[in-house]
């Protein structure tokens, strides 16, 4: 899959989230010396409030 293609579907699946819930989205993509890719997507939500 394309870099494009990657981004684009995560774009659509982060639109998906309610945005009042998350705290921060953080996208990396990295391209290693083999021609392999990573694609990481971290949404983090805050802690919840358990009182």
């Amino acid at each position: 899959m394309d870099n494009k293609k990657m981004l684009d579907t995560a774009i659509e699946m982060l639109q998906q989230l309610s945005i009042g819930d998350i705290e921060t989205v953080q996208i990396d993509n990295t391209n290693y010396d083999d021609d392999s890719v990573r694609f990481t997507v971290d949404v983090m939500y805050p802690a919840k409030d358990d009182k």
